[in-house]
């Protein structure tokens, strides 16, 4: 894996492309903004953030319809140092157990953020692991804290991050539970995972895809040929239209129709 920062700390609004998420859209924005009133704000965000640090994989061929090989950010079980939010690009969160089967547990796309449970582990509870070339900007937890018990803002800040976060997080996992048969279960998880992409795009109908068969099916507990057959039954209802990595939806009401069912 290799981690690099463009222009680190410096004019990262002229970084405002499609590509970047804007930061008014992030969940990590309430400890990436200046402390205090307009007119006496003090900037610490240079002691403990690092903004747009590119996260390069080795190419693959990895879409829809291949397994993808990524690159992992950090380590399960290892210790905390930093929580990450994406600012491009798929994360998968990935636990193993102790026969190394692994459990996909989640997906991060721009605006979320990564690793904060971890602050109160104090190891990460899962890996995050890069599907594709993405990038992230980084929160450093000790110098974080530090300017903490200069600035008290902060850690109040911290705590509406971490409650934005399970909020968001909770109504992700309810947008799946209960579901009863797997097409319902995919037409939600179709459905969840544009919307939340929408909060960076805008449109809520199209998502470039980089999670593979192998790990959508492992996440949502289905095995890979029933989602494969539920995949091509939704494009010959035109449910959904996919071309390598494009995934777009193009029946809604259809589908949130097949996944209230």
């Amino acid at each position: 894996m290799t981690l690099t920062s463009k222009a680190q700390n410096h004019a990262y609004s002229e970084h405002k492309t499609s590509r970047y998420v804007d930061c008014e859209n992030c969940s990590m924005q309430p400890v990436c903004l200046p402390i205090g009133s307009e007119n006496q704000a003090i900037d610490l965000t240079s002691n403990y953030l690092t903004r747009r640090v590119e996260v390069s994989a080795e190419k693959n061929s990895s879409s829809l319809l291949s397994q993808a090989t990524g690159v992992k950010l950090f380590d399960q079980a290892k210790p905390l140092t930093a929580i990450f939010a994406v600012c491009s690009g798929t994360f998968k969160l990935s636990q193993q157990n102790e026969e190394g089967i692994e459990t996909i547990v989640g997906f991060r796309f721009p605006g979320e953020v990564m690793g904060e449970d971890a602050l109160f582990l104090n190891v990460y509870n899962y890996s995050a692991i890069a599907l594709g070339d993405n990038s992230v900007c980084q929160v450093f937890v000790a110098p974080l804290s530090a300017c903490s018990k200069v600035a008290p803002e902060l850690q109040q800040n911290l705590i509406q991050l971490l409650t934005k976060q399970s909020y968001e997080q909770q109504l992700n996992n309810q947008a799946l539970i209960g579901k009863k048969s797997a097409d319902c279960l995919l037409a939600a998880f179709l459905l969840n995972i544009c919307q939340r992409n929408a909060k960076h795009s805008g449109n809520a109908t199209e998502i470039e895809l980089s999670i593979s068969r192998h790990d959508m099916a492992n996440f949502l507990g289905i095995r890979r040929e029933t989602l494969s057959r539920l995949l091509s039954k939704f494009q010959q209802e035109q449910l959904i239209s996919f071309k390598e990595k494009q995934l777009s939806l193009l029946s809604l009401e259809h589908l949130k129709r097949l996944a209230n069912n």
